[in-house]
């Protein structure tokens, strides 16, 4: 290789480094279709209570900590947990936002957002709003939650 063909190859050396994806954006892409997935479940499921498909995404060893600080264990608690609906209360329309997801390592992704429900209780409707902070991990090529803190 001459030196002109040389220098050429050095040159672009860094753009062709910057162009390759991060982990964290490798991350960020793997985990985006299990999020995605999970919250729009989540929007349609929590309105007719099907507590199998709101916990799906969850691992078995999960841990879900509702507003109150109280903590849920594992995929069969938080569909436990799902199916609990007070009688009387009827979820007429939900809405999530993810605001924003983060790769803190290659097998971790957090998410973080709010969610909103629109509620009938004893007759009379309402709107519910909250946060949450769920984290994401990969096991082999599937990504589910471990830890969910709704607020």
């Amino acid at each position: 290789m001459d030196l002109k063909h040389q220098t050429f190859v050095l040159a672009a050396a860094p753009l062709l480094i910057a162009a390759a994806p991060t982990w964290q954006q490798k991350a960020l892409a793997s985990a985006a279709p299990y999020i995605d997935k999970a919250n729009n479940d989540w929007e349609r499921a929590i309105v007719s209570g099907d507590e199998k498909l709101l916990s799906a995404p969850y691992s078995k060893n999960a841990v879900f900590v509702a507003p109150d600080g109280t903590a849920i264990h594992g995929k069969t608690g938080v569909r436990t947990m799902y199916g609990r609906r007070p009688s009387g209360t009827k979820v007429l329309s939900a809405s999530i936002h993810s605001d924003g997801r983060i790769a803190v390592d290659p097998d971790d992704v957090y998410e973080w957002g709010s969610a909103q429900m629109r509620i009938q209780r004893k007759g009379k409707a309402s709107y519910v709003v909250g946060r949450y902070l769920t984290v994401w991990h990969r096991s082999g090529d599937r990504w589910s939650i471990t830890r969910n803190i709704a607020f």
